[in-house]
């Protein structure tokens, strides 16, 4: 005959009934799957307080029983630690505390692209104290004095000239015409001459890339180009060099003004010998 006063041990972990060296959780009604750590030489001694089997018969009273252990409690091994004792998820370093990224070095103090050489633009400056001048330059800058000298010749032997086109007798081309021709022609053969030796002896004395001596064949139609590209490229290598330029076109324009006194005489002439009616 079962006893119905008969109250079981609390829940816990007892020394295994079957005989193992470990402990078995003991639900307070009956012995449950869950084995635990092996038992403990006190633990062991208290096995036989501990119930051989389960109880047939459950209380009815659950007011009866006493409390339950803790969670986290063990009859034979103390309170174990909370689980709320554990170190805080916080305490460790966050993430701010990592050098800022701003701190890094900013992009701008890479060296600018602008700072370094652009496409093209070599050193063209030339070596300190190199003379804009040569000898070849000043020859053709002064070359517009032969057509000068030839016009003055021509104002004074203005009438001379005259008559000599006037005389039905004269031969279509004079020899003064094939003199004035001929001397014409020189002059553009010797500018392409000391062009060539000019733009050489710049390239020589450490200008860099000097204007071109092939511009100098414009003088055929009277244009000085190589004179007025030569002497402004000088000036951004050297930092002088527009004389030669400047006497060069005061003669030109000289000899101009002349040809068109020259053109109004004739007319003028030609008008009075009634030519012309």
């Amino acid at each position: 005959m079962t006893d119905d006063n008969h109250t079981p041990p609390p829940a816990g972990w007892y020394p295994d009934p079957a005989g193992s060296n470990r402990t078995r959780w003991w639900n307070g009604f009956g012995w449950s799957d869950t084995y635990g750590e092996p038992a403990t030489p006190a633990a062991a001694a208290a096995s036989t307080a501990a119930p051989t089997a389960a109880p047939t018969a459950a209380p009815t009273d659950a007011a009866a029983h006493p409390a339950a252990p803790a969670y986290g409690t063990t009859a034979a091994h103390g309170t174990a630690p909370a689980y709320g004792t554990a170190p805080a998820y916080g305490t460790a370093p966050t993430y701010g505390n990592a050098p800022a990224y701003g701190n890094a070095p900013a992009y701008g103090t890479a060296p600018a692209y602008a700072g370094a050489a652009a496409y093209g633009s070599a050193n063209l400056t030339a070596p300190e104290g190199t003379s804009p001048y040569t000898p070849f330059i000043w020859v053709l800058a002064l070359l517009p004095l032969v057509g000068l000298l030839d016009s003055v010749y021509s104002l004074v032997t203005f009438d001379q000239i005259v008559n000599d086109t006037l005389d039905p007798n004269a031969p279509v081309i004079a020899p003064r015409d094939l003199i004035s021709g001929a001397i014409g022609w020189l002059v553009i053969g010797l500018s392409v001459l000391f062009g060539i030796l000019d733009w050489r002896a710049l390239k020589k004395a450490g200008v860099p890339n000097p204007f071109h001596w092939a511009w100098i064949f414009f003088s055929v139609i009277g244009a000085p180009v190589y004179m007025v590209g030569r002497s402004i490229i000088v000036r951004r290598r050297v930092g002088s060099g527009l004389t030669p330029m400047v006497v060069n076109l005061a003669l030109v324009v000289t000899n101009f003004v002349l040809g068109i006194v020259a053109a109004v005489l004739a007319v003028g002439s030609i008008l009075d010998s009634g030519l012309v009616s």
